[in-house]
């Protein structure tokens, strides 16, 4: 009864009708808006002039069609039918392994064996000797003098096993991979705390469809960029996480965490600027992380105002003119325009601690600290990928490097003499094959055997 139920599941027609459904699916995602990747005001509007056409989609779960019912439903039955599939050859890779005696027969007529020749045997070396030594070069071999069957590397059908789950392992990686992923960036200031929710990430990250985002917390307690002769060769990040262990990441080093890398990527300035007034009494400030590096502008908004900031690493004047001698951070500066209403009301060059007049007002920094951002992933399906990857690297090189060879053969009595009656073939390589074996029974044997094929 399961026999019934089964064999239509791992036929090839049921594997071809997944593999073309699949298709069909991953065409309607293209086709049709997904609710992930479309503004919720154009989802809407959409929903409003196509009621009945919306409401079927959700119903059958296309608006998001990757993770709805049919299309895991689909995935389930494409990996129960490549199982099945896999654990149907399991019985003929059995079989190819095994060493029945069925398998002596003559090796003078033996067909489907390009090798053939006959040894002459001299009075010292027996047939026991023979195959003793046709063992020790690692043929498995049954039978005896009147007739033997020999295979070296036998297990070698289990590679193209392997091959098949390496397949399975890697497909299945991906997919975990899909519908597990998450990508986002992430800015932190020293000093900042992060609590692993969604809304610290800029822009908005990209969710898995199957899972969390990950779920860290950590204080960012230092940030060291590291200079060589002016160039950035390097950037220490010391990360503090909710158990208070100490944890350092750097451009090539991520800090893990729940399946979770968070990669440094880029550092910057996150300037503490606060806004006083004539009577010296704070009215607004913040600390601003500005995206200033490598001669970039940004701008912030303090106490209604609008400043346009430059930034100098190594600040000096050339010719009157603000400039950096390197992007190494030893003598920090910022060039600050003040606006309002569009006008410029105030502009000037604000070292640490230094301020800018405008207005009545004073735009003081008041502290330089670094903000670092973190490239952020988290996918389960990526050590399966590598395992699958690895088991197909090792399934090749079995099958390729240590391919199989059978031999059958027989000592027989001819005009007085004894000679070794021999024929071969091999999977792979049928040309060396055949010099393996003319070397291999020639040192066989014996020291004044000669060879007659």
């Amino acid at each position: 009864m399961a026999n019934k139920l089964l064999k239509p599941l791992m036929s090839l027609r049921f594997t071809l009708l997944l593999l073309s459904l699949l298709g069909v699916m991953f065409l309607l995602g293209l086709w049709i808006p997904q609710r992930s990747m479309v503004p919720e005001a154009l989802y809407s509007q959409w929903k409003l002039h196509h009621p009945a056409l919306v409401g079927v989609f959700e119903a059958l779960g296309f608006v998001s069609i990757y993770t709805s019912w049919i299309m895991l439903g689909l995935w389930a039955f494409f990996f129960i039918n490549l199982s099945l599939v896999m654990w149907q050859r399991l019985p003929l890779i059995k079989k190819r392994i095994a060493l029945p005696e069925a398998r002596l027969f003559d090796p003078s007529a033996s067909p489907g064996y390009p090798f053939h020749a006959s040894f002459r045997l001299p009075e010292e070396i027996t047939g026991a000797t023979l195959l003793s030594s046709l063992r020790a070069r690692g043929y498995a071999i049954v039978g005896g003098e009147n007739g033997f069957y020999g295979v070296k590397n036998r297990l070698s059908p289990i590679a193209f096993g392997l091959f098949h789950l390496s397949f399975f392992l890697i497909l299945l990686g991906g997919l975990m991979s899909v519908y597990t992923k998450f990508a986002g960036v992430l800015e932190l200031a020293q000093g900042e705390v992060f609590q692993g929710d969604v809304a610290s990430y800029v822009p908005t990250p990209q969710l898995p469809k199957i899972g969390t985002p990950p779920k860290a917390t950590f204080t960012v307690a230092s940030i060291a960029p590291q200079m060589t002769n002016g160039t950035p060769t390097g950037l220490k990040v010391q990360l503090v996480d909710g158990h208070g262990a100490t944890h350092e990441a750097d451009v090539n080093r991520p800090y893990k965490v729940d399946s979770s890398s968070f990669l440094v990527t880029n550092v910057g300035p996150a300037p503490l600027f606060v806004v006083r007034d004539r009577s010296g009494r704070e009215i607004d400030g913040a600390y601003m992380k500005l995206h200033v590096m490598g001669g970039k502008e940004d701008v912030f908004s303090l106490a209604g105002f609008h400043f346009r900031a430059h930034f100098y690493p190594d600040y000096f004047l050339k010719d009157g003119l603000p400039a950096t001698r390197s992007r190494e951070f030893k003598n920090p500066a910022f060039s600050i325009s003040a606006e309002r209403d569009g006008k410029t009301v105030a502009q000037g060059v604000v070292p640490p601690k230094g301020a800018l007049a405008f207005a009545d007002y004073q735009l003081v920094l008041k502290d330089l600290p670094y903000w670092v951002s973190f490239s952020v992933f988290k996918e389960h399906g990526v050590p399966i990928i590598f395992a699958g990857f690895a088991v197909a690297s090792l399934a090749v090189v079995w099958r390729f490097l240590l391919y199989r060879r059978e031999i059958v053969g027989a000592v027989r009595e001819e005009n007085g003499e004894r000679h070794l009656v021999v024929a071969g073939r091999s999977e792979f390589y049928k040309s060396l094959a055949e010099d393996e074996f003319t070397i291999l029974f020639t040192k066989l044997s014996a020291k004044s055997g000669r060879a007659n094929t």
